[in-house]
């Protein structure tokens, strides 16, 4: 047996070469034992990896993945001695490949080379990331450096290697590889000149010249150092003489684009600042450009340290595009990363967006325009006859606003669009979550997307986000330098500083670009040791008008307009005119449209931190009455902005009301991250158990189960210590929906049956409250495989408070459940009536999605019964419901259905591309229950074409993941699959153990269909 770890790049794991398949925690583990060789503690893997879990949940997740590891790749893959852990030394390490590598001689490695070349496919487990476990985060980016650094000082050894001995073709390609991970290495480009000019190819060595002229003129605007300017003379001496009789090498190009595509760039508006470089770079945009053209939707990440040049290189490289592309900039502030759509609301509002959305004779839905609406409320000014949102569960209001901005941008593409997202990395999660969604949603529309973006500095949502995007090949890094001493001389001269600063300068700005330039302006006579100290020292140099506004400014960051800005400030017109205008000529502040903003985030903090607290509280108040004037009647899109100056302000009361408002508004805007963000923030000075209930309502749509269950548990202790009986009910009901989509609906009764004995204290009772808590506990009994009598019951109860109350809005929920019963136990005319009835009353109150749902189970009910057109006619419903509210997680169902009509009707290969389609879906919203059973449906796609082998090891894979769960329906129904393959394969002793498994599970149970199948199957087992 052989065991392959292919860390280097997206993971590959292979046992006797063939590929295994496993979970992210598996991957970091084999990771980092693999990196770091030694044994390692238990202690130390579980607080790297299950930092959050107690010690008995993550020691229980390490056993685990132990399990698992050794299951797929063998006992002896790891040793465990002494409460600790290592890889084992069989096992074939690309890693540790490398680290052999980097000891050889040169000569060693130049025998070598063929097989070394193909060692390094990328950064060490490319792709991973782990939300909960910063530490590892931590840990993977210092190690993926570090190989990084390996890698080339093993590819620099090797170029040395053959420029000493002649190999110069070998030169050529290394050279030409290393470049890919430093594309501004000069000694490359001299080991490129002399390889071409010794293979005879004169004009070649010159042009590598010119190319490096270029990149280093573009980039940093400077010259090649004297050494490749003398080698180049040496070149045009022809003094290198041709040393190898080897065949030319085809000529080291850089990105371009055919003569018919060139794309041509118009002058950037002039900048008071010289841009360095950067051609290569340009070259890269306009070939990802030409590919989104095309109609392929593409991203490139322009990443790298603050200060580095992102933000310019975009500006100066979209600046030069011709006006056949639609450009719109959009720009993300840390001051605003927890406000759900800030970004969003600047991008539409920019001119060519605003076209759109306000022509009468717009191309988009007025469905959409009206989700837009939530977002800019003067659409409705504008189109006063746009329809009424629908009221959906969150999840599918979440997605439907995603699609509607979608829809809106689609509408631009009549020409190419490219869309700038600055400084992503501060974006806020619904505003990165819907770029994901778009960038996925119009992939076959010429849509170029180019963020700027600091991975240190993003959540780990995002950094997976731009993982995500990496491994499925639809976007590319360019990664941006620091300056050398050499290229920081070249800028001072360029800027007029003098020369005699640059070692002195360079050795405070470290290279950084922002950093250099920000520091040469300074005339102080002891230059500051870092940037805030500098920027400090300019603003000293400012009129007192001018602090004051930029003062003011500086706590109304990001954007402000003129009244607004004033107010703050609290002078008069022409005074705040006067700062105005020297914060623009001084590049401190810059105008868009008539709106203010700093030209760098670092000035505004710089600022804020030199106000002493009384000043900060007396600004701050007055921004947030300037904003409540200007915003009088709409001021739920500025809360959290009016919660933040007044918690600044020490007004706590006020901080709250608005915290809360801002909580309730992120929630309209199916932006629950956020809702949490300001839950959070309001809790820290004005806790109440309402806002701890907000908090786990929030934590509980974003799927942060442990998170939401803390939340709502001391929101439970307070109002039961207040016997707020009413509160204490809903709570216990919220906290029971945390653990039915973790699988343990056993949790959930009890916390049913702690709300009913809650709402026993109030009279009269809460009927609603009282429908609710018999639904969950007929729903979670049923999930549990209690018998179905005591599962109806509750819900009969509930059905008779629905109809007494007339509660409207519990009734399609409640007959949907009622079907799913009479489906267990067999009665699925009256389950399909059931269905139907639901489907009814949803749509009655415009619960499409509680319809899309019935439709569904309607479908796969009918083709249990045999009926087919049924089936087809309630599963077209269904999709095209969901079709028409862009309603998302339905379709993890719906797709299984359809699958399933396919499987009944004998189309196996249709079966299957359902199957797959729908395992996406389950597998995107953590649905472990859906994913096994998609497995085993897969398993029985595989069965109709006579491949029981693949059967059965699918199968065995829905088994495992099953078991992990509390679903002893889908349990026995794959147990009955695996019964009828086992014997399809010949093996009687396994079908008959997996029967009797079933049978087990079965005995005494009311599930008459189950019962019923398990009986067919004795009956052919006999």
């Amino acid at each position: 047996m052989s065991v392959v770890l292919s860390l280097l790049g997206a993971p590959i794991v292979e046992r006797d070469s063939t590929p295994v398949h496993l979970p992210a925690k598996a991957l970091a583990l084999l990771g980092y034992l693999a990196a770091l060789r030694t044994p390692q503690a238990r202690d130390q893997l579980l607080a790297t990896l299950w930092p959050e879990s107690s010690d008995e949940a993550a020691r229980k997740n390490l056993r685990n993945i132990l399990w698992m590891l050794r299951r797929e790749l063998g006992n002896d893959v790891l040793i465990s001695a002494d409460e600790r852990l290592a890889l084992a030394a069989t096992a074939q390490v690309d890693l540790w490949r490398v680290a052999e590598v980097a000891q050889l001689a040169p000569a060693d490695l130049v025998a070598q080379q063929d097989t070394i070349l193909g060692l390094y496919r990328g950064p060490l487990l490319d792709g991973l990331t782990l939300l909960d476990a910063p530490d590892f985060e931590l840990w993977l980016t210092m190690e993926r450096e570090r190989q990084a650094q390996t890698w080339m000082r093993i590819l620099t050894t090797l170029i040395a290697a053959h420029r000493r001995s002649g190999g110069w073709a070998q030169v050529l390609e290394i050279a030409r590889l290393a470049l890919a991970y430093d594309p501004l290495a000069e000694s490359l480009y001299q080991a490129l000149m002399e390889a071409h000019a010794r293979l005879g190819q004169r004009a070649e060595a010159l042009r590598q010249y010119e190319v490096l002229a270029g990149v280093l003129d573009r980039e940093l605007g400077i010259e090649p150092l004297p050494a490749t300017a003398a080698l180049r003379q040496q070149i045009l001496d022809n003094a290198l003489a041709a040393l190898a009789t080897q065949p030319a090498a085809t000529p080291a190009t850089q990105p371009t684009t055919s003569p018919g595509t060139m794309l041509i760039h118009r002058p950037s508006p002039p900048s008071t600042l010289p841009f360095i470089g950067r051609k290569r770079e340009f070259a890269q945009l306009d070939t990802a450009l030409q590919t989104a053209a095309a109609g392929t939707a593409r991203v490139v990440i322009i990443s790298g340290e603050i200060g580095i040049g992102k933000s310019r290189l975009w500006s100066e490289w979209s600046a030069g595009l011709g006006s056949d592309y639609a450009i719109l900039p959009m720009r993300c502030r840390e001051s605003t990363r927890n406000l759900p759509f800030t970004p969003l609301t600047e991008l539409f509002t920019n001119r060519i967006c605003t076209k759109h959305l306000l022509d009468p004779n717009s191309a988009i839905a007025p469905m959409w325009l009206a989700e837009v609406a939530r977002l800019l409320p003067e659409l409705r000014t504008n189109l006063p006859h746009l329809p009424v949102p629908p009221t959906l569960p969150v999840d599918e209001e979440r997605r439907r606003i995603f699609e509607a901005f979608a829809q809106a941008l689609r509408a631009l593409t009549e020409t190419p669009l490219v869309l700038g997202v600055d400084d992503m990395q501060w974006a806020d999660q619904t505003t990165s979550d819907w770029l994901d969604y778009l960038v996925h949603r119009l992939a076959d529309v010429p849509l170029l997307l180019v963020a700027t973006y600091r991975s240190e500095e993003a959540s780990a949502a995002t950094n997976r986000m731009v993982a995500g995007w990496m491994r499925e090949g639809i976007a590319q890094k360019i990664g941006l330098e620091r300056l050398s001493s050499a290229e920081s001389t070249d800028l001072l001269t360029r800027l007029g500083r003098d020369p005699a600063q640059a070692a002195t300068l360079q050795e405070q700005s470290a290279g950084n670009p922002l950093f250099l330039v920000e520091l040469s302006r300074t005339t102080a006579a002891d230059i500051p040791p870092v940037l805030a100290d500098l920027i400090q020292s300019r603003l000293e140099r400012l009129s007192e008008t001018a602090l004051h506004v930029i003062q003011a400014a500086a706590v109304l960051e990001p954007a402000f307009t003129f009244a607004i800005l004033r107010a703050t400030s609290g002078r008069s017109d022409e005074e705040t005119l006067d700062g105005l205008d020297a914060l623009l000529s001084t590049a401190l502040l810059s105008e868009q449209g008539d709106a203010y903003t700093f030209n760098h985030p670092l000035v505004a903090t710089v600022v804020r931190r030199s106000l002493s607290n009384a000043r900060q509280a007396f600004l701050h108040r007055r921004a947030a009455q300037a904003r409540e004037q200007a915003h009088a009647g709409r001021l739920e899109p500025i809360a959290g902005r009016l919660a933040a100056h007044y918690r600044a302000a020490g007004e706590l009361e006020k901080a709250a009301t608005y915290g809360d408002l801002a909580a309730e508004y992120a929630f309209s805007l199916a932006a629950p991250a956020e809702a949490a963000a300001f839950y959070e923030q309001t809790l820290e000075f004005a806790p109440t158990p309402a806002r701890q209930r907000g908090l786990g309502q929030a934590q509980l749509w974003l799927g942060n189960l442990p998170a939401a269950r803390r939340a709502f548990e001391q929101a439970l202790a307070t109002f039961e210590a207040t016997q707020d009986w009413r509160a204490v009910a809903d709570v216990c009901l919220r906290l029971g929906k945390t653990y039915l989509p973790a699988g343990r609906p056993e949790v959930a009764i009890e916390w049913s049956q702690r709300a009913l004995d809650a709402l026993g204290h109030l009279d009269p009772i809460d009927v609603a409250l009282e429908a609710s808590a018999r639904l969950m506990l007929g729903t979670s009994q049923r999930f549990a495989g209690y018998p179905l009598h005591l599962a109806q019951a509750h819900l009969q109860h509930a059905i008779a408070q629905t109809q007494a109350h007339n509660l409207t809005e519990l009734m399609a929920d409640c007959q949907f459940e009622l079907g799913n019963i009479l489906a267990q136990r067999g009665d699925l005319s009256a389950a399909l009536a059931a269905f139907s009835d639901s489907i009814e009353r949803a749509e009655a109150v415009e619960d499409h999605f509680q319809a899309v749902l019935s439709c569904n189970n309607a479908a796969y009910n009918a083709v249990l019964a045999g009926d087919h057109s049924v089936a087809h006619q309630f599963i077209e419903r269904g999709l095209a419901l969901a079709e028409t509210w862009a309603l998302r997680v339905p379709l993890q169902y719906l797709y299984s259905t359809r699958g399933e009509i396919a499987l009944s009707e004998g189309r196996w290969n249709e079966a299957t591309s359902w199957f797959e389609r729908g395992m996406l879906e389950a597998a995107a919203h953590d649905n472990a229950a859906q994913v096994a059973n998609y497995h085993a449906n897969l398993a029985l796609a595989a069965r109709g074409r006579e491949d029981a082998d693949e059967a059965l090891a699918l199968l065995r894979t829905a088994a495992t993941e099953a078991a992990l769960l509390t679903a002893p329906f889908l349990q026995t129904q794959i147990d009955l699959w695996l019964a009828e393959t086992w014997h399809m394969h010949g093996d009687v002793l396994a079908a008959r153990t997996a029967l009797e498994r079933a049978q087990t599970r079965l005995k005494g149970s009311e599930q008459g269909w189950l019962n019923k199948w398990a009986e067919q199957v004795a009956n052919y087992l006999m």
